[in-house]
């Protein structure tokens, strides 16, 4: 029983650490990409450009483009599926887990806000605040599913609030700095299997029970934990002459200490029998988890090119330090049997995640087609931090992406300024074998699947100039 309660602390916040600092269906790991409308519609290529306060995000150099005051609004509306189908589960006794075998674990629309500003104190300095959402991921999978004991549900968010200030040094080049605060709350869920205990009371072989009761001895955990972590971002814009421009920016890691608290509910008819034992081994109802994690730094090189007064090319090469999940130690608040025969506990867990380093290239281009209406698209190729399926998590089926951006910009007047953009967001179909092995906390349940995975992005956005 011991082992089985550890598997379900220890597998919930696997899953929490996870996906706080990655979305399968987004951009690599969980992170969202969709910061600006007119740039994802290039294919997330359009760094250099500084066309509006969305650059506080892209490149805050590009704050020292922009004149007077300026107000930014962005709405995405984003429509995931993420199919999975052959899924199968099989316990350490050599029987299967009984459920369903396909489904879709993200296929509800998702409204994603943003908001910038921008101000000119001078002819060199401008000033910007960005209130922005960069991980967002949402997913739920049925109580019934094969791969119950790997997660059932996800719910991550979290908010940017960026201040930032750009100076022009000279007609040719400009800096930029701005300061992040970051906030994550993440919520996720999964079962846990409890027939081993009633196997050792009734004298039924577990084997037996997990096909004759399927689900009777589950019960289900619900970890939550939020943080607030600080960081900075910065670059650099240069003018090489009228038609060329290039820029570099850098995203810092972000710190985090993520405190939670970690629940227990029983599902299965005879899951109440044995819930009371958990003081015996140390599981609690409710107790405090936390794990200290790090977002990656993110490096991008980026370049415009004006072609001719209708045209303008665009590109960026984005590095991500992914390999920062490389492992985690999940704490817990109290003490716990991992092996009550031997005496063995621990309230610590090790976990290897093996993430790599990850490259993103994007290419894209506008047509200015009048005065007042612009086209804009692009191509982006995002390489995928998971390594392999046995380190690809249920809720992370991660692959290497394609995103296909198009849009238009229209200039209403002098003031107001509107703009349109559909993306399609495909990642190759990938295969998931995940299963947790080692001494410490874990019931070992295999889980397996192939996931089909794709996205349909709409966004909007209004600027107005002062």
């Amino acid at each position: 029983m011991a082992r089985t309660l550890a598997s379900m602390i220890k597998l919930c916040t696997i899953e929490l650490s996870v996906l706080v600092v990655t979305s399968p269906v987004y951009a690599s790991g969980y992170h969202l990409g969709l910061q600006s409308v007119t740039a994802v519609s290039t294919g997330n290529a359009a760094a250099a450009e500084a066309a509006d306060p969305t650059t506080i995000v892209l490149n805050p150099a590009g704050l020292a483009y922009l004149e007077g005051a300026q107000i930014n609004s962005n709405l995405f509306l984003i429509k995931p599926d993420i199919n999975y189908n052959h899924a199968h589960g099989t316990f350490t006794d050599g029987s299967a887990v009984q459920g369903r075998e396909s489904g879709n674990i993200s296929n509800t629309v998702q409204a994603v806000p943003q908001g910038y500003f921008s101000y000119r104190l001078n002819d060199k300095w401008v000033a910007g605040l960005g209130l922005y959402i960069p991980y967002a991921a949402k997913t739920n999978d049925g109580s019934h599913s094969v791969m119950r004991y790997n997660v059932n549900k996800t719910n991550v968010k979290a908010i940017d609030i960026n201040p930032a200030i750009a100076l022009k040094l000279s007609k040719h080049h400009s800096l930029g700095i701005g300061l992040i605060a970051q906030y994550l709350h993440a919520e996720i869920q999964k079962y846990a299997d409890f027939t081993p205990v009633g196997s050792s009371i009734a004298g039924v072989p577990s084997s037996v029970l997990h096909q004759a009761i399927p689900g009777e001895f589950d019960a289900r955990g619900t970890v939550k934990g939020n943080d607030w972590g600080y960081g900075f971002n910065a670059g650099w814009l240069w003018d090489i002459n009228n038609d060329v421009r290039v820029g570099l920016s850098y995203r810092s890691k972000i710190n985090h200490h993520l405190r939670g608290t970690a629940r227990w509910q029983p599902k299965g008819n005879y899951t109440q029998k044995y819930i009371s034992l958990l003081d015996q081994f140390g599981y609690k109802p409710i107790e405090a988890a936390e794990v200290q994690i790090t977002t990656p730094e993110v490096v991008s090189i980026h370049g415009m090119w004006t072609v001719n007064p209708k045209w303008n090319v665009f590109g960026n090469v984005s590095w991500t330090r992914s390999s920062r999940l490389h492992d985690l130690d999940i704490n817990f608040e109290n003490e716990k049997s991992i092996d009550q025969h031997r005496g063995f506990t621990a309230n610590t867990t090790h976990i290897y995640t093996n993430w790599r380093d990850t490259l993103a290239v994007g290419m894209g281009a506008s047509y200015q087609q009048t005065t007042q209406l612009q086209w804009r698209f692009g191509v982006n190729y995002d390489q995928s931090p998971v390594r392999s399926s046995s380190t690809r998590l249920s809720t992370i089926p991660d692959g290497n992406r394609w995103l296909f951006g198009a849009g238009m910009k229209y200039n209403v007047d002098k003031h107001h300024s509107l703009a349109l953009s559909y993306t399609y967001l495909h990642i190759q179909r990938t295969h998931m074998r995940q299963q947790d092995q080692g001494l410490h906390v874990s019931s070992n349940v295999l889980g397996e699947a192939n996931y089909r995975s794709y996205a349909h992005i709409f966004g909007a956005s209004y600027n107005y100039k002062f």
